[in-house]
């Protein structure tokens, strides 16, 4: 016959088990749920690109008024 403290002790076993099933399939469905949130946006791209333009001076840097030697 199993004592009282016997039932305790194998219901608070049962209860952190289940506790910690619980935090890694919670962890794994987090894990899923993020993978398929970034496939989703980098085949939607629903996001604004910035795009930053290269201001180019209009002259190439050569002097033509410098008198060349020959």
């Amino acid at each position: 016959m199993k004592g009282p403290g016997t039932v305790i002790f194998l219901r608070s076993i049962l209860r952190s088990c289940r506790r910690k099933a619980s935090l890694v399939l919670i962890a794994f469905m987090l894990g899923m749920s993020n993978a398929i949130l970034e496939e989703t946006r980098m085949i939607n791209d629903t996001r604004e690109h910035l795009e930053q333009q290269e201001i180019e001076p209009e002259d190439d840097g050569l002097d033509a008024s410098v008198p060349y030697e020959s």
